[in-house]
């Protein structure tokens, strides 16, 4: 971490300003070394903090207080005091460890005083207070009947479902929608009911009774609509998803049954919104063991394979622990677990050979076993087959390239890389520099105007013209564009060879900008670039008219008018 060690900063009531989960998370963020950058400014600090993607935090602080704080991340531009802000405090302070001693010592004397409290009533006076505050406090009297009830009823189990609804009550407006300001509260509020309750019916080992209410907490949260823009409807399907694997593995036969039933009849049918039905889906093939389970697993993928009817993939199913797995793999994994003998596996392959994930195992195992002629003869077997799939196809390419060059076959892979470059979009220059390092100069030239030519080859078109040397053509194309990354990407080059066109380009730039500029950030941004074109030949006149100009035209914009004066104009 880069604490900041000039000087020790006194803070006080810092926490207060944050929501009880946002300080939380700030400080995993914060021991998760995610403050990448931490240093002092006039008015505070400035720190990167990383994120979803880097945010920039500043802390304004006076006298040791807070006075203001600004983050870069979405849920901070609505107004609120976010993680990211919590998380840089946490760096900045410097913690007494006196002083949290004392705060641990005080904890343990005040938990001393409540026992020493308890000693002292009689049994029937405890008995009395807790009926008391039970009749008065519903949800103690739900955790003393959770924890403490000779069975656990009907009429108890609905209490607690009830618990859950009274959350989705309290945090969604009228029409039961949680937006993104309380979306945050709801998640952390329904996972530590789900953790308490569900927790206290695992310790009591009655596990139908844990299953039942988990699945209502995800049916719950897989039909609530609501803002799931920091991603909490995932984080409490997981939580689901563990209590679920924890009940599973400790219930009897009879009830493992009944729980596979439930997915079974709860799969596929709008029980929760689709992508959490993935979560389901990867419980019931990745945690039911038991043979007769294995074999309604089996049957389970038999229809979703033969669902895919002619086509060459034989469909996939997606894990949210997992990612995307292939159906008829899972299929062939299970037959080896279900002991099916060598043959019948075989057979199984004969049979589905349509499918691209049964010849891509043969592909693979061929190549390891060195049957090369083998391997280029499926190969190109499957280029056929799965036509209507460019990214397998060209999948097959590779590999041919691959297999023709350890071959040496020159004829071959010289033919294979032409299809290759030609038929598909290039996403690096490896494949085309394997085509030149095999063409004659003349034939080079040709070939080397057909991909600059090509528009499938848009993401490689820079890169390829520099390896080229082709810097004049490169110039002329940055001139269309309207955007400036790839003009700073290559400017340093390019302002060795083209100095004045390079900054015409920036001035062109700045000005089609600054038409349509209408906050600091942009302004900033602009300077950045007149700053910049101040260091090109001839730049410092053009940049101090251009400044010139905005002070006429644009004097009404005072942030910008602001930001000139700070960069020199």
């Amino acid at each position: 971490m880069n604490l900041i060690t000039a000087e020790e900063i006194i803070m006080s009531g810092w926490k207060d300003l944050f929501r009880e989960h946002i300080l939380a998370r700030g400080e995993m963020y914060y021991y998760e070394d995610a403050v990448l950058e931490l240093h002092k400014t006039e008015y505070g600090y400035h720190a990167i903090v990383e994120g979803t993607e880097d945010y920039e935090v500043d802390i304004e602080m006076e006298d040791g207080q807070v006075c203001e704080m600004y983050c870069s991340c979405p849920y901070a531009e609505d107004g609120n005091h976010c993680k990211h802000m919590a998380a840089v405090l946490y760096e900045i302070e410097e913690r007494d460890d006196a002083e949290s001693l004392a705060e641990q010592t005080a904890s343990t004397q005040f938990q001393e005083d409540v026992e020493e409290v308890i000693e002292r009533i009689s049994e029937k006076e405890l008995r009395s207070f807790v009926k008391e505050i039970a009749v008065q406090k519903g949800e103690i009297r739900d955790v003393l009947m959770t924890r403490f009830a000779v069975k656990i009823d009907e009429k108890q189990m609905n209490r607690l479902k009830q618990g859950v609804d009274q959350l989705v009550w309290q945090y969604g407006d009228r029409s039961g929608y949680i937006d993104y300001r309380n979306a945050l509260d709801f998640i952390w509020a329904l996972e530590s009911y789900l953790e308490e309750k569900a927790d206290i019916l695992i310790e009591r080992k009655d596990w139908m009774r844990a299953f039942e209410l988990t699945s209502y907490v995800f049916r719950t949260i897989g039909n609530t609509d609501m803002d799931d823009s920091d991603g909490g409807i995932s984080e409490i399907a997981d939580v689901c998803y563990d209590k679920w694997k924890v009940i599973l593995h400790n219930c009897s036969e009879e009830e493992k049954n009944k729980i596979f039933s439930w997915f079974m009849s709860h799969l596929s049918c709008d029980y929760v919104a689709d992508y959490l039905e993935d979560y389901m889906e990867d419980f019931l093939i990745h945690e039911f063991q038991n043979r007769e389970i294995l074999e309604k697993k089996l049957k389970y993928l038999d229809e979703k394979i033969e669902a895919q009817g002619d086509s060459t993939d034989c469909g996939s199913t997606w894990s949210a622990r997992h990612g995307r797995e292939n159906n008829i793999i899972q299929r062939l994994e299970l037959m080896e677990r279900l002991n099916f003998s060598q043959e019948e596996i075989k057979e199984y392959r004969r049979k589905h050979w349509m499918f691209s994930a049964v010849r891509g195992l043969e592909i693979q195992e061929n190549l390891e076993r060195g049957n090369m002629g083998e391997a280029i003869r499926i190969l190109q077997e499957s280029k056929n087959l799965d036509k209507e799939y460019p990214g397998l196809v060209a999948g097959y390419s590779e590999q041919l390239i691959s297999i023709y060059e350890k071959q040496a076959d020159e004829r071959a892979y010289k033919e294979e890389l032409l299809n290759y470059v030609f038929t598909w979009p290039q996403n690096s220059l490896v494949y085309i520099q394997k085509l030149k390092e095999v063409s004659a100069d003349k034939e080079w030239e040709e070939y080397r105007e057909q991909i600059l030519k090509s528009r499938k080859n848009h993401m490689i078109l820079y890169p390829f013209m520099e390896a080229e040397g082709m810097y004049g053509r490169m110039l002329e194309c940055l001139k269309k564009e309207s955007f400036i990354y790839n003009l700073d990407r290559y400017e340093k080059i390019l302002k060795e060879k083209f100095p004045e066109q390079v900054r015409d380009i920036y001035i062109s730039y700045i000005h089609s900008q600054a038409q349509s500029a209408g906050n600091r950030n942009k302004y900033r941004d602009l300077m950045k670039y007149l700053k910049k074109i101040r260091r090109y030949p001839g730049g410092k006149e053009k940049a101090e008219e251009i400044a010139k100009n905005w002070r006429a035209m644009y004097y009404r914009r005072t942030a910008m008018m602001d930001e000139m004066k700070k960069a020199g104009f």
